[in-house]
């Protein structure tokens, strides 16, 4: 009797396509590892091996005013913001996006900034200068993984491109400064 390998084909935009729910193992987040190279020499590499959450944050700074007119409630606007991901999951040792991070863990000022990619399953990129902050772990009990944490928080506004439905792209943000 033969044995037969059978290899299943699976289509991860399966949900993106307008209906049903988002599976968030389909975002696809890359951190530039060499931050000193040269336009187009940049390694990004997938950051994604041992962490098992995220949590994507506008950081938004309001203002809240009562005018007279509202009879004493207040009126919000927001004044500015800024786009940070969390990340927690477990050290995993080999990995080069996590080597990297953990090597700038006691680094201060330039030396934890870099570009980073966030793709979103639709296909929707946000991409620029960004800063490495709450580096920490590994922790945790004897009995368990290494816990790790840490934040990209970008510096400005990203640039955001939409793919449309031709493969073009089209993009809006910082014009592409700092990239």
């Amino acid at each position: 009797m033969t044995k037969r390998k059978f290899l299943l084909t699976l289509n991860l935009q399966h949900f993106s396509d307008g209906e049903g729910l988002l599976v968030q193992s389909q975002h696809r987040f890359e951190i530039n590892t060499t931050p000193d190279a040269t336009d187009g020499e940049e390694t990004f590499e997938r950051m994604a091996k041992g962490f098992n959450n995220f949590d994507p944050s506008n950081n938004e700074e309001t203002d809240q005013t009562q005018y007279l007119d509202g009879e004493g409630f207040a009126s919000t606007t927001v004044m500015g913001g800024q786009l940070t991901l969390s990340f927690s999951g477990h050290r995993y040792y080999g990995d080069p996006a996590q080597d990297w991070i953990f090597s700038k863990q006691h680094e201060i000022g330039t030396e934890r900034e870099t570009t980073f990619r966030w793709t979103m399953p639709t296909g929707e990129v946000f991409e620029g200068p960004c800063t490495l902050a709450e580096i920490s772990g590994p922790s945790g009990d004897a009995n368990a993984k290494g816990e790790i944490t840490v934040a990209v928080h970008f510096n400005g506004k990203p640039v955001y491109s939409e793919n449309g439905e031709d493969g073009t792209a089209t993009t809006s943000g910082n014009d592409g400064e700092g990239i």
